[in-house]
């Protein structure tokens, strides 16, 4: 799955689960603050990352994954690497 792939995934994940309009889905838009995610939200979208991409990474490690653009380098680097 290349980069591209997971960006498009992951934006399609934003969009179905949390009603993230997609002008808003941009590889510097920020969960927080540019998604308007809270606390909550982003527990719950950690959650269908790991289904969606079969990985296992701790809660912890997408603590400063705070844009798309780190989410899909660190994705793509998890699956590349499984």
């Amino acid at each position: 799955m290349t980069r591209s792939d997971v960006f498009d995934t992951v934006k399609s994940l934003l969009i179905t689960h949390f009603n993230v309009p997609d002008d808003k889905v941009t590889p510097e838009a920020q969960f927080r603050t540019n998604m308007g995610m809270d606390s909550l939200d982003i527990v719950d979208f950690v959650f269908f990352l790991r289904q969606q991409f079969g990985v296992s990474d701790d809660l912890e490690d997408y603590r400063d994954l705070l844009t798309m653009e780190k989410l899909c380098d660190f994705i793509t680097e998890r699956i590349g690497s499984e």
